[in-house]
């Protein structure tokens, strides 16, 4: 039975959610594929945001709101969430007793600290998905 976390990340001060996405993506991703067995899935969801002033110095969550359709934009301070399905939870123990070697989790960690604020990171295991799909009527 496939095994599932998720993660909660917010960008570093001071970067914007573009610069955010595009390290994540064209660096840190191909980062952690030549260091790791990569899972079965990871999946990213960035939250979309808009400059909301016209204050370009301000790269903060209140001037980039993400599009709310009930709530408080509060409630979703975070710039993207990812789900990462391994094969089993064997495989995921795998992945994090290598992740917590010293050395890889310096190189990572470095990385990290370019574009991603560690200190509101959330990383929680997932139970099973419960998925609902659209079935075409014949």
């Amino acid at each position: 039975m496939s095994y599932s976390i998720v993660a909660f990340l917010w960008r570093k001060p001071g970067l914007t959610p573009d610069e955010f996405r595009h390290h994540y993506e064209t660096i840190h991703i191909p980062l952690l594929l030549t260091l790791l067995a990569f899972p079965k899935s990871y999946t990213r969801f960035y939250l979309p945001r808009q400059l909301s002033t016209t204050y370009l110095a301000d790269t903060s969550n209140t001037n980039y709101a993400p599009t709310i359709f009930l709530n408080s934009t509060d409630d979703f301070d975070y710039d993207a969430f990812a789900s990462i399905v391994f094969a089993d939870e064997a495989a995921f123990d795998m992945f994090y007793t290598r992740l917590r070697d010293p050395d890889i989790a310096k190189v990572l960690g470095d990385d990290e600290d370019k574009f991603l604020w560690r200190q509101k990171l959330v990383v929680a295991a997932a139970g099973a998905p419960c998925v609902t799909l659209h079935s075409e009527a014949a």
